[in-house]
């Protein structure tokens, strides 16, 4: 349960360096940030699908 809220935690953050990198125009940052940014979210996604449904 704690790992959930700390994972969704990051993927805020991470969504918003990758925002502040397109915002201020840093290509190289941007394009790390977004793919650090999709995977952070996938596992968040199944984290969260783990917790209410669970993973047999």
């Amino acid at each position: 349960m704690y790992m959930t809220i700390i994972l969704i935690f990051i993927s805020i953050l991470a969504v918003v360096g990758t925002l502040n990198n397109k915002r201020s125009g840093n290509k190289s940052g941007f394009i790390l940030s977004s793919m650090f940014t999709i995977a952070t979210i996938g596992v968040t996604l199944l984290a969260i699908y783990d917790e209410l449904v669970g993973i047999q």
